[in-house]
């Protein structure tokens, strides 16, 4: 009989540990927003820049002077990928992308939108006829523009920036010991076809 009702009290005091240590599941909190949302304040643009940009060169190709038309493909140089970036604050891409082409006298759809990038805007392969000998090649470059901006925010000021490019690509072609001219693009391009030009 002792040992009955010392088995009972036990399982009792087992049952209230339990009882004891079980806790409600922990409430999960929804993580809050990481920039709040600022969609009509004032745009001011400062610091904008558009710079032509090398971002593709064909390999030399040595041509005859009966070679005829002859196929030029492109191999990317450099990528470039619009953006908007805001400390800390979100902004309405489309209204942003809109007053900057605005503030340069462009039309909206001139500028690339956020997350375009030019390595899906490949240009079609050249095919020219040079009409003569020597060692050719193509290049092709976009006018990148940068600009920076402040917003005005029911909280305050907050700062960004943009780079986007237009979207009529330029393409030109080179002749080996040819001098290219005095645009930056042309002349990397050479530099990176052709080698240093020979004075």
């Amino acid at each position: 009989m002792g040992r009955r009702h010392a088995a009972v009290v036990l399982g009792a005091l087992l049952l209230g540990s339990v009882a004891c240590t079980a806790q409600p599941a922990a409430t999960v909190r929804a993580a809050p927003s990481a920039s709040p949302s600022c969609g009509f304040g004032t745009l001011r643009w400062a610091g904008v820049r558009q710079e032509t940009e090398l971002t593709g060169v064909s390999p030399v190709v040595t041509l005859g002077k009966d070679d005829g038309w002859t196929t030029f493909r492109n191999v990317p140089v450099r990528t470039v990928v619009a953006s908007i970036q805001a400390n800390g604050v979100e902004v309405p891409q489309r209204r942003v992308m809109a007053s900057l082409a605005r503030r340069l006298g462009y039309d909206t759809g001139d500028l690339m939108a956020p997350g375009e990038s030019t390595a899906h805007h490949p240009r079609h392969p050249d095919r020219i006829d040079f009409h003569g000998a020597g060692r050719f090649a193509t290049a092709e470059a976009v006018k990148v523009v940068a600009a920076s901006f402040a917003v005005t925010c029911p909280d305050g000021t907050h700062y960004g920036s943009v780079t986007t490019w237009l979207d009529t690509p330029r393409g030109d072609s080179l002749a080996c010991g040819t001098d290219p001219g005095g645009e930056a693009w042309l002349r990397e391009a050479y530099q990176l076809a052709c080698g240093p030009l020979s004075r």
